[in-house]
């Protein structure tokens, strides 16, 4: 069975991003390239793949604001 989500962690912000699987074989696939949301890095590294999005938000610190998920740092 393939995993649904693909955690990737940035080496500049050190901000992990949760993305679907899925999606980023159709970037690749069309010769794009991925880079870090929040700072636009493109030296990213695959951390995991699961199936579950709470086993891949179980490491990270997460807070509600203003109705949305957010990373906090520790």
């Amino acid at each position: 069975m393939k995993e649904i989500y693909t955690t990737y962690f940035c080496i500049k912000c050190k901000k992990t991003t949760i993305l679907l699987t899925d999606e980023v074989d159709d970037t690749v696939r069309n010769g794009n390239y991925l880079s870090c949301s929040h700072c636009g890095y493109k030296r990213i590294h695959i951390e995991d793949k699961l199936n579950d999005l709470r086993q891949c938000m179980n490491h990270e610190s997460y807070k509600k604001v203003n109705g949305k998920i957010r990373q906090v740092r520790r």
